[in-house]
């Protein structure tokens, strides 16, 4: 899936398109996929609909924009790009965006609903008032959660140097109605930065994980400042902002359970021309996939925690580098 993502964004961009645009197709392809936790197939609601969240970022010009716990909409990426284009226009547009709007049913997948049965029903019997709490069950319950959060991201750097963000999410399994994540919120979901490109670096982060640890922590927002300020090794610079500002972070002290989160960084350095692109994550594994021009398929991987890490507990990084054309 992964690899079917990267090559409908290679696409975009050798057609001349932007960093953002290509950004919502690869992100689009993931949606339509049931393996992931966002569009068809997501997570279901305590009411057993569909809730998206989605945002996206454009570096060039800082220009934010999502939409929360919205219901028939096939790709609530395709809504998030559709305000961002919106604040572009001088005056708002008289006609219709032409969003896709399906009925519910056709967001619900077989494993959705499959998962949404079975965690009800084991939900309904941990609250029920005339049973003894187990537990040992509840930890079971909020493992197997944790398995259900396959949240969707992208970021991407075209051939002038702009870089882009977006991510989309169903949320968590048995969420209240009307809940929203960190796709929906400015600084928590996605950032992207290359305003001043030909000046200092430009950086774009998509995050995953526990939509309320995450938009505690401003994640995505607080990842690019601490790349951007650190001078080290962006590998270890990523390791320790992810450590110390999100395991250890002063503003979920009060979380005594796993703390899952995960971050998809990209970095560009207009002054040695070299390109960072990360990953980094707490939980048990993250799916990661990306692709250069030129390239003849897409590079992908499953990055994991240690065999002694605990999920929550721990934090593994991983990236690459290669290098593009320097910005006059």
């Amino acid at each position: 899936l992964c690899r079917k993502a990267c090559r409908k964004a290679m696409t975009v961009l050798n057609n001349n398109g932007t960093a953002l645009e290509a950004v919502r197709e690869a992100i689009t392809v993931l949606e339509d996929d049931p393996l992931t936790n966002a569009g068809f197939g997501s997570n279901l609601t305590l009411d057993g609909t569909v809730e998206g969240d989605a945002s996206v970022m454009n570096g060039e010009n800082l220009l934010f924009a999502a939409c929360g716990a919205v219901r028939r909409i096939k790709n609530p990426i395709c809504l998030a790009y559709d305000i961002y284009q919106r604040q572009l226009e001088p005056t708002p547009l008289a006609k219709k965006a032409g969003i896709k709007i399906v009925n519910e049913s056709k967001l619900v997948s077989r494993k959705a609903l499959k998962q949404r049965e079975k965690y009800k029903a084991m939900l309904d019997g941990v609250i029920s008032a005339q049973e003894k709490v187990d537990q040992n069950r509840i930890d079971e319950v909020e493992i197997e959660f944790s398995e259900s959060m396959d949240t969707v991201g992208a970021v991407c750097i075209d051939d002038i140097g702009n870089v882009a963000a977006g991510c989309s999410s169903g949320g968590l399994l048995l969420k209240r109605p009307g809940r929203m994540g960190q796709a929906a919120q400015y600084g928590s979901g996605v950032w992207a930065d290359s305003l001043d490109k030909t000046r200092r670096p430009s950086i774009a982060v998509c995050t995953t994980g526990c939509g309320e640890h995450l938009v505690q922590t401003l994640l995505a927002k607080t990842i690019a400042e601490d790349l951007l300020v650190e001078k080290n090794c962006p590998t270890v610079d990523l390791h320790h902002c992810l450590n110390e500002k999100f395991m250890n972070s002063r503003y979920l002290r009060r979380i005594e359970t796993a703390k899952l989160g995960g971050a998809l960084v990209l970095k560009a350095d207009n002054a040695s021309g070299e390109v960072s692109l990360m990953w980094g994550h707490s939980t048990y594994c993250l799916g990661v996939g990306y692709m250069r021009k030129g390239d003849v398929r897409p590079h992908t991987q499953i990055s994991m925690l240690p065999d002694n890490a605990e999920e929550g507990k721990s934090v593994n990084v991983g990236g690459t580098a290669f290098y593009f054309k320097k910005l006059s």
